[in-house]
């Protein structure tokens, strides 16, 4: 009898701990990576290869990101020929990151991954000194609104 009421009791905590979680469900959260890429030489744990759609490039990348949306002050839908883009303004330490980071990679490319899935590629060939970055590549038009939305939407609630 005793075993039984524990059982049931277990049940129930489990059920609610469900509900519970359930209930306060909240969006996911968006990411915006930017990383760079690394010699494929480099050890496997150092490295990650990525597809870039709508080309043939398949670039080896650092795993981990010099930039991410953590140092994005804000975001903008920005009309371009080829449909929505994102418009990237970096907060202080990102602006620096930015700089730095296109300054080293000159002739290199750096890569823009969207939920951890590769939109775009760029090479570098000018340093960015402004803290300000458009991502062009493959997003629908509503895919980017909605990226901007949630981008502003955290940046409000880190300040």
């Amino acid at each position: 009898m005793q075993t039984l009421k524990m059982t049931l009791f277990l049940a129930l905590l489990a059920a609610f701990s469900v509900g519970c979680a359930s209930f306060h469900k909240k969006d996911p959260e968006t990411t915006v990576r930017i990383y760079e890429q690394a010699d494929s030489a480099l050890p496997a744990e150092n490295q990650r290869t990525i597809e870039v759609p709508d080309t043939d490039l398949k670039l080896t990348i650092n795993p981990f990101p010099t930039l991410t949306e953590q140092n994005i002050q804000s975001a903008e839908v920005y009309n371009t020929a080829g449909g929505k883009a994102i418009f990237l303004r970096f907060d202080a330490h990102g602006t620096v990151l930015l700089d730095e980071m296109t300054t080293r990679m000159r002739g290199q490319y750096v890569a823009v991954l969207v939920n951890n899935r590769p939109v775009s590629a760029w090479l570098v060939n000018q340093r960015i000194l402004n803290g300000q970055f458009l991502v062009e590549g493959d997003l629908t038009d509503d895919e980017a609104t909605n990226i901007v939305f949630k981008l502003n939407e955290a940046s409000k609630k880190n300040k």
